[in-house]
């Protein structure tokens, strides 16, 4: 029994699980995966083994673990007295930076985590029309807060029908009657949400969405369907709100928003843009965020909302972010990591499709075609992907798992080279030991 093995131990008795949130236990290890220390692209666990990390704080640390611009930030704000529930002019310095990044980024609020956000951006959304209803698309996860917490990963035989889908709890605990407030529609289904509008356009305060859809790998919106969101949002008033919690800064300075050319009237951005620490951005419309107090009617506050130690961290990180050349490079990470995985399932024929945008990507494993909807991600082989995780994990390359779920994945800044490649030969090898286990998910010659 190694040293994590030993602490998963000694942890049940003190943590649910062995673990302080849910989805840190890794099914394709059988318990967590306990951390020393992290370095650039690199992790080291309790027995001082080397990962290449290709979960990276799930997009969080996009610049890579420890890196000394974060470290400075941390620093200064330790020197300034770790101040807490008051503003400085850091918080003003950083919401004049997002506003210039972010295309709808008109003016800003913070919060802790991506959950946080999305229910105060909603309770705004709420303020600001007098409607209650939300609609959300299937597969889309928007954190766990209790008002939009259905139909993320739902189990498919409780799911409803592919064009009506009914709202599915995800966790015990839930209030039944929240459903009365959601409304569930398959993404990409163009005709699907317009029946969804049509129906209940007075009735909607905000269409939330990925915008593109990595919580159920990495699926694309497909070509006008943002865009008829926006039309017929704006066309009855609805707020189109765009959870960039994983998108932001992953492919472009202005995120999704920026890459589709569309832009929303609310979006929280989280993850990357504390460069690995704890914040969150609510951002939208002047007209819209003026319904916060102390100007409007709408509560947003807290203790810890733009903590100064993340605050200076994020002015650090979209420092770096928005860099010339930064993503450039990150790109050209891209490339060499998604054309060697492109070659590997070539060679190898195992039946498994690569979908990738910008710093994350999946493999949907027992798939062929393209995935352009969460019924189709849903069918992807849980025992491949264990399996696959498995093997990369004995080979020094950490994917995290998510309970059986689709997985993403993804690489930081701090990715050189020689770290792709050792991370493809790990991959390689791993694709492989799915060959051997799975002989009648390989494709002919």
């Amino acid at each position: 029994m190694n040293l994590t093995q030993q602490l998963y131990e000694e942890a049940q008795a003190y943590l649910p699980g062995g673990v302080s949130a849910s989805v840190r236990f890794n099914r394709a290890l059988g318990y967590p995966m306990y951390i020393a220390r992290g370095d650039g692209c690199l992790i080291y666990d309790l027995d001082g083994r080397e990962y290449v990390d290709m979960c990276v704080s799930h997009g969080a640390s996009l610049l890579g673990h420890n890196h000394p611009k974060i470290k400075a930030a941390i620093r200064q704000a330790l020197d300034m007295g770790i101040i807490c529930s008051y503003d400085t002019v850091y918080h003003v310095a950083l919401a004049k930076k997002i506003a210039g990044l972010v295309p709808g980024a008109e003016m800003v609020r913070y919060a802790g985590s991506g959950t946080e956000a999305i229910m105060h951006g909603l309770r705004l959304a709420r303020a600001y029309t007098g409607r209650e209803k939300i609609l959300k698309f299937e597969g889309h996860f928007h954190g766990y807060q209790d008002y939009v917490y259905f139909s993320s990963a739902p189990p498919l035989d409780q799911a409803g029908p592919p064009e009506a889908p009914v709202p599915y709890i995800e966790s015990a605990g839930t209030p039944e009657g929240m459903k009365q407030y959601i409304i569930i529609v398959p993404f990409n289904d163009l005709e699907g949400f317009e029946r969804a509008v049509a129906a209940h356009a007075d009735e909607l305060a905000a269409i939330i969405m990925e915008p593109i859809n990595y919580d159920a790998g990495c699926i694309l919106p497909l070509p006008g369907f943002v865009e008829r969101v926006r039309e017929l949002a704006t066309r009855h008033g609805i707020v189109l709100f765009f959870d960039e919690v994983l998108t932001a800064f992953r492919m472009a300075p202005g995120g999704a928003q920026e890459y589709l050319g569309v832009t929303p009237d609310l979006a929280v951005l989280g993850k990357a843009i504390g460069g690995g620490l704890p914040l969150s951005a609510i951002t939208g419309k002047r007209e819209i965020m003026a319904h916060y107090k102390p100007v409007g009617k709408c509560q947003h506050s807290g203790t810890y909302m733009g903590h100064l130690v993340p605050v200076l961290g994020a002015l650090a990180a979209l420092e770096e972010i928005s860099a010339p050349g930064f993503y450039a490079r990150l790109n050209g990470i891209g490339d060499r990591l998604y054309g060697g995985i492109e070659d590997i399932l070539r060679r190898t024929r195992v039946k498994a499709r690569l979908q990738h945008l910008g710093a994350r990507f999946t493999i949907y494993f027992g798939v062929d075609e393209p995935v352009t909807n969460y019924r189709q991600a849903a069918r992807h082989s849980v025992p491949m992907m264990l399996t696959f995780l498995r093997a990369c994990y004995e080979r020094g390359i950490y994917f995290h798992d998510y309970g059986g779920n689709v997985a993403h994945h993804g690489f930081s800044i701090a990715h050189t080279g020689p770290h792709i490649d050792r991370a493809l030969e790990g991959i390689e090898a791993a694709m492989q030991a799915v060959k051997q286990a799975f002989p009648d998910q390989v494709r002919a010659r």
